[in-house]
């Protein structure tokens, strides 16, 4: 039997609104780039006020792309009954992840990513792990440094109740990077019970803690650089998964970072400019970093420190230095480099 041309197609989900399209499109521009050409994609959009302005952006920049494709899902219909809860920074874009089982059933495995993230490396090598037998495949989430760091006891209660209950606290996964199991995920839990158990008090890590329940003992921990998140707070892990992340610092396939939102350097930065430069969006990008004055006059003083850390990245050549990333950081609409 031949397989469905769907079944084909490696599909990757982002979950989204209008202020975040300018990051995501950047997610996007890195995947593409280093994507295998021999393989086919499709990008699969949820979200519930994207403008047709900015999808129109989207597809124009996916077009490029030959092997890629974009689908939108607006999801309003199936999330209108439910009262999700929603806190600090989280936005209910996040409960969209408990819908891809049910939205898309014709794959076998779908991989989500967050907006947030910029990948350096073939997403099919992603893909292509086994996930038989596990619902999902996850990185632990690098929260449960905090677990293991004394100064931090209290604030473990609240933010990490779901972690502390759990009968191996160490396997709690982050679920901004994921796996799922499609066929063996629907097999175990309708998007109906889903929604019923996300409802059914005020989780305190929102869906990443209902999909912690519904997967526990059934999750396949994958390593660190698959979503690498800088924190000082990794020298409190066990000995095996520092040893774990400090290989994955070194050589990150996926980085989980906002450097678009801080004027100090973020490691790894200079990746997530080299995409964004490429996109439609990156006039965007600068203008709210300045409106927020992130760009600052006072903030061209660590144009030195940040120039020296790029030039010692391998792989970043001179034009992007002076050309894409320098531009974008530091001169904006005031350095007209030819």
């Amino acid at each position: 039997m031949l397989a469905n041309a769907d079944q084909l197609k490696i599909p990757i989900v982002f979950s989204a609104n209008n202020n975040y399209v300018p990051y995501m499109s950047t997610a996007m521009q890195s995947i593409m780039e280093n994507a295998n050409q021999g393989r086919q994609y499709i990008f699969y959009i949820l979200h519930q006020e994207i403008t047709e302005k900015n999808i129109t952006l989207l597809r124009d920049q996916v077009s490029s792309f030959v092997p890629f494709a974009i689908e939108f899902i607006n999801v309003a219909p199936y999330i209108s009954n439910y009262n999700l809860f929603i806190s600090r920074h989280i936005t209910v874009e996040a409960y969209f992840r408990l819908l891809i089982p049910g939205l898309l059933p014709q794959y076998p495995k779908v991989i989500y990513m967050d907006g947030d993230m910029v990948c350096i490396t073939d997403i099919s090598s992603l893909y292509d792990i086994n996930v038989e037998n596990y619902l999902i495949a996850a990185v632990r989430d690098i929260g449960i440094s905090w677990y293991y760091n004394p100064n931090h006891s209290k604030s473990m209660k609240f933010f990490h109740t779901v972690l502390l209950n759990s009968k191996k606290p160490e396997e709690y996964f982050c679920s901004a990077l994921m796996i799922f199991n499609i066929g063996l995920f629907c097999k175990t839990i309708t998007t109906e019970k889903l929604f019923e158990l996300a409802v059914s008090r005020e989780w305190q890590v929102h869906d990443q803690d209902v999909l912690n329940i519904v997967s526990e003992g059934k999750t396949l921990l994958i390593p660190y650089y698959w979503n690498f998140m800088s924190t000082p707070d990794a020298k409190y892990l066990p000995d095996h998964l520092k040893k774990e992340y400090d290989e994955a610092e070194k050589n990150p396939k996926i980085i989980h970072y906002k450097p678009w939102d801080q004027y100090f350097y973020t490691l790894y930065f200079e990746y997530f400019w080299k995409y964004a430069t490429r996109t439609p969006f990156i006039s965007t990008i600068v203008e709210r970093m300045n409106v927020k004055n992130l760009i600052s006059d006072s903030h061209l003083a660590l144009h030195n420190i940040i120039i020296d850390n790029i030039t010692h990245r391998k792989g970043i050549g001179i034009r992007f230095i002076l050309f894409d990333c320098i531009k974008a950081w530091l001169f904006r609409d005031k350095c007209k480099l030819q």
